[in-house]
């Protein structure tokens, strides 16, 4: 029996090496390559993103003070190349959500790369 168990744990082995080696020699070509790269770009890139706002219309469909919390149901959002959608955001100032229930009419602006509510205000509709 020991015969039998010995090699088919070296071969187990042996396939198992076989298949991480090239992962793991890939994973060290991708960083080598990216030594001497220029990343002041990716860091423009990522100023830019946090600097980003956009402008939007929705409905508000649901409210989490606790949370600072608001759903919309809102239409594209060009600046941020979003089709139509209802997701959650966070707002930045709790104050925001006075005065606002479900189903009204919003126009909001989105700041930073995490897209928080910085400008919440009812419409005329």
């Amino acid at each position: 029996m020991k015969k039998v168990i010995r090699p088919l744990l070296t071969a187990t082995t042996l396939a198992l090496a076989t298949l991480t080696l090239p992962a793991v020699a890939s994973e060290r070509d991708t960083n080598d390559a990216m030594q001497g790269m220029d990343m002041k770009a990716s860091s423009e890139q990522a100023v830019s993103e946090k600097a980003q706002t956009a402008r939007a219309t929705g409905v508000v469909k649901a409210i989490d003070p606790q949370a600072q919390k608001i759903v919309l149901a809102h239409g594209p959002i060009e600046a941020l190349n979003w089709p139509a959608m209802q997701m959650a955001f966070k707002v930045a100032d709790p104050a925001l959500l006075k005065g606002i229930k479900v189903s009204d009419e919003v126009r909001f602006e989105l700041q930073g790369a995490n897209h928080v509510v910085a400008v919440l205000e009812k419409t005329e509709g």
